[in-house]
């Protein structure tokens, strides 16, 4: 009998009833009170011990291991789930994504949350717990990727990689440009990253020696021009050769080995990452799915329908999971389909993300409040994300509490001020204080108010339950502030220099930002956003963390980067240039200077968009975000490598072309078996282009990225429905700032034979 694969609650713990009700009422309570930054729990050494296994500490580097995080929209928060116990131990929000699907990115050492409605990505430094970093990316087809030790910026249509410092987001190194566009791209457990280039029919590998990307082995898997998908593997990596219906698998040294599927391959899909000897891929036109067994090896290859309206699979401990997001359920399958037991997720509504990481599968509800953890023999264990961690004095599962004779040592860092240990990060309320005016309250324990906070809150339903419940708490006022990362410092002689953006803050105003270090602290008002520290000692380094407060309380912590205080400083960087690129990004140039180990740039706003200040170390730098018609004066100066500041030097102002967007010269088609292909002549200045198709093809519009020189030919082909028979296609130009531009071409109609 095959094994079960339905969802079970973990062992000890009571029913829950009434669900949905709890849930979406929790949800709704939690949007509002804690909707601000990162929320760290200190557990005693005995609950730590049972819920992650003996010997863990309150370390958040050393909770880390069997923990994924897990993105909820409505509350704004990313929530830290145990595998092993499948509940919430730390929550890190970002109140201003709320209802956004966020995309987390993560290892043990750091999480990224990316935004990709604004290009907004966020760090949190999960070894010190505070946020730490942005980067912008503005608009495009951008990915992050994360390694054991090593970070990257994919941009997907410019073919550009580029090494980022994963705690501060800035680059590490030259950019790396391969032929565009690119596809896949996740690092191996050897820490090689891979990436597809369909037009050189090639896959390679790259590494980050010394924080730079460099290509250090390419395969050929297919003729260029060819449309290829990738998944990486724990070594090496699996590509689709669609237009030749090939799976090419690789070796951790680049050496290729094929096979022909045994069905066509056309559409095609795989996830990023693929971990174990199973491969699933996904062939949505055909509702199939194609497993390769043992990629490297003997490569035994099957294949089965799963249905219509199936998500991506992914393949895990043997089995295939499927996800079907109308019915918040996932089937289940063994390599040659025979279907197991199916994973149901209560109240799931929308997308649902699968993830086989640290052993598990996860699988995560974004819009909703309900996730999954799956163990290896198939067993799952579903997870109320809405849940708040355990607080100090909580008992769960049968822990002592703390202070009693069985707690024993608890193992945490002393609660200083600037300590870099967890104990500097308010607390969240327990499961026994949901109002937040008890122990492990925020702030000074009245709760954090009432109001919306950010989105739409959300309604009440009915509970389903007819037994009495506990009263409904009353609902907070408001929310405390955001983070407001990033905190740059400049170090000077016996001195740091800091500076932050203003604080994301919408149900109060800021009253003041409080800056801690390791033997001080420094309060200015609300209304600043900078603070000059003396009295430092020159030769000691130095970490300081800013958190702001308003009438709800104080939020999370940024954390600067490390400085140290010193005599000798730098000259001042000579002739800094700053040159527009396109769309809203511009590059800033500048002469090297003696002595300096990295460069700040500061960026000053006449008007249009406020960017983050950034830091390199070499002697340019692209600045993305701009607004376009928007004036800008860059700021370079140059810092030892301990952060003491030197001469700064600034460009002359530069005003953000705004974009004048034409329409494609032309506009055609040719049909080709079961694919339309569109073409058209590229707009300068253009990001992307939107395709409207007309006739009885049944086609939906579609927005692709393209070519930005003008001149240049762009094509786009896409699956025919398998009624139609006429088509044409209208295509407009888009900005990168989203503008659409005022004409657009339309190519000529024509009906075809039917395709049989």
């Amino acid at each position: 009998m095959a094994p079960s694969t339905e969802p079970t609650a973990s062992p000890g713990r009571p029913a829950r009833q009434g669900r949905a009700a709890r849930l979406l009422g929790s949800l709704r309570n939690r949007a509002r009170a804690h909707a601000s930054g990162l929320t760290v729990v200190l557990l005693t050494a005995a609950l730590v011990s049972t819920v992650l296994g003996t010997g863990a500490l309150g370390r958040a580097d050393e909770m880390s291991d069997g923990a994924v995080w897990l993105w909820t929209s409505p509350l704004g928060e990313a929530a830290r789930v145990n595998g092993n116990s499948g509940e919430v131990d730390l929550v890190a929000g970002l109140p201003e994504s709320a209802g956004t699907d966020i995309r987390v990115v993560q290892n043990d050492d750091y999480l990224l949350l990316y935004d990709p409605v604004t290009g907004k990505v966020t760090s949190v430094d999960l070894r010190r717990m505070g946020f730490s970093g942005v980067l912008e990316l503005g608009s495009g087809d951008f990915d992050l990727v994360l390694g054991e030790d090593a970070a990257a910026v994919i941009d997907r249509a410019s073919g550009e990689v580029k090494a980022v410092d994963p705690a501060t987001l800035q680059p590490t190194g030259e950019t790396l440009k391969i032929p565009a566009p690119l596809v896949g791209g996740a690092f191996d457990d050897e820490g090689t990253l891979w990436l597809g280039v369909p037009s050189q029919g090639t896959v390679v590998g790259v590494e980050i020696p010394e924080d730079e990307a460099v290509i250090e082995r390419t395969a050929a898997v297919a003729e260029p021009g060819a449309d290829l998908a990738l998944t990486v593997l724990d070594e090496g990596a699996l590509a689709v050769d669609r237009t030749g219906d090939r799976l090419v698998t690789l070796d951790a040294g680049g050496e290729t080995e094929a096979v022909d599927s045994p069905v066509p391959l056309e559409d095609a899909e795989l996830p990023a990452r693929t971990r174990g000897d199973l491969v699933a891929v996904s062939l949505p036109g055909a509702g199939e799915v194609l497993t390769v067994t043992d990629p490297h090896g003997a490569a035994g290859i099957a294949h089965f329908p799963v249905g219509e309206d199936a998500g991506a699979a992914v393949a895990y401990e043997g089995r295939v999971y499927v996800p079907f997001a109308g019915e918040g359920t996932v089937r289940v399958f063994d390599a040659e389909g025979g279907e197991l037991n199916p994973v149901t997720l209560p109240e799931a509504e929308g997308p649902l993300e699968l993830e086989v990481r640290e052993g598990r599968l996860f699988i995560n509800s974004p819009r909703t409040g309900t996730a999954a953890v799956v163990d290896p023999d198939g067993t799952a264990t579903i997870v109320d994300k809405s849940d708040p961690p355990p607080g100090p004095g909580d008992e769960e599962d049968g822990a002592p509490a703390p202070g009693s004779p069985d707690a024993g040592d608890t193992g945490e860092p002393d609660d200083q001020p600037g300590d870099d240990g967890p104990a500097d990060l308010p607390d969240l309320p327990g499961p026994g204080d949901e109002s937040g005016d008890g122990q492990g309250g925020r702030g000074e324990g009245d709760g954090a108010g009432e109001g919306d906070g950010p989105g739409e809150p959300l309604p009440p339903v009915p509970s389903s339950d007819p037994s009495p419940g506990p009263e409904e708490p009353e609902e907070p006022e408001g929310a405390p502030p955001g983070a407001p990362t990033p905190v740059t410092a400049t170090a000077g002689d016996g001195s740091v220099s800091l500076s932050w953006p203003e604080a994301y803050s919408p149900d109060a105003p800021v009253e003041e930002y409080l800056i801690t270090w390791d033997d001080g602290e420094l309060t200015v008002g609300g209304d600043e956003l900078s603070a000059d520290i003396s009295g430092l000692v020159n030769g000691t380094t130095y970490r300081f963390r800013v958190r702001a407060t308003n009438a709800n309380g104080p939020g999370p912590a940024a954390q600067s980067t490390e400085v140290t205080p010193g005599e000798r400083a730098p000259g001042a960087p000579g002739s800094v240039t700053a040159t527009a690129t396109g769309g809203g990004s511009a590059t800033v140039s500048w002469e090297t200077v003696d002595g300096a180990h990295d460069y700040l740039l500061t960026i000053d706003a006449a008007s249009g968009a406020d960017p983050a200040d950034r830091t390199s170390t070499g002697t340019s730098a692209d600045v993305s975000g701009l607004t376009p018609g928007g004036t800008y004066t860059f700021t370079v100066t140059a810092r030892t490598e301990g952060g003491v500041s030197g001469g700064s030097t600034s460009s002359e102002p530069l005003t953000m072309p705004e974009p004048e967007l034409g329409a494609p010269a032309s506009v055609s088609h040719t049909v080709s078996g079961g694919n339309v292909t569109v073409t058209w002549t590229a707009v300068e200045g253009a990001a992307r282009y939107t395709i409207t198709p007309r006739g009885d093809g049944g086609l939906q519009p579609v927005t692709v990225a393209g070519s930005s020189a003008g001149g240049g030919s762009v094509s786009h082909t896409m699956a025919r429905g398998s009624t139609g028979r006429c088509y044409g296609f209208t295509v407009v130009a888009v900005a990168e700032d989203g503008t659409v531009a005022q004409s657009s071409t339309s190519g000529p109609s024509r009906c075809e034979r039917e395709f049989r």
